[in-house]
């Protein structure tokens, strides 16, 4: 293994633990939803976020609450229809994606 990859398999480590940190995450669903949701000014539905990021609904479910119980993530009932959830990000998961980006700049330009 060259040093290029060696340096590539550094910074990806120190993403990895960069993640766990700031977003206490254990599946790359997990980072997905939150960046997702980051980039979309809106929140959005469930099954919407579910299907563009390309994860099953009983995984989706899984991670999601993971992120809700953390204070990353809010679920909302829809008044009209109980079954439909929509997701948007808290204050805290919207403070910890700007930590987030900060730092991964700094990694990525190490």
């Amino acid at each position: 293994m060259g040093s290029t990859e060696l340096l590539a398999m550094k910074r990806r480590l120190k993403l990895a633990a960069l993640e766990r940190r700031l977003f206490k995450i254990r599946h790359d669903y997990q980072l997905l939803m939150l960046l997702h949701l980051g980039s979309k000014a809106a929140p959005m539905s469930r099954s919407t976020l579910a299907k563009q990021i390309d994860c099953s609904e009983v995984s989706f479910r899984k991670y999601y609450n993971e992120l809700a119980d953390g204070g990353l993530i809010e679920i909302i009932q829809q008044a009209n229809d109980k079954r439909k959830k929509i997701v948007q990000l808290t204050a805290l998961g919207r403070k910890a994606l700007n930590v987030y980006e900060t730092e991964f700049n700094n990694i990525m330009n190490s």
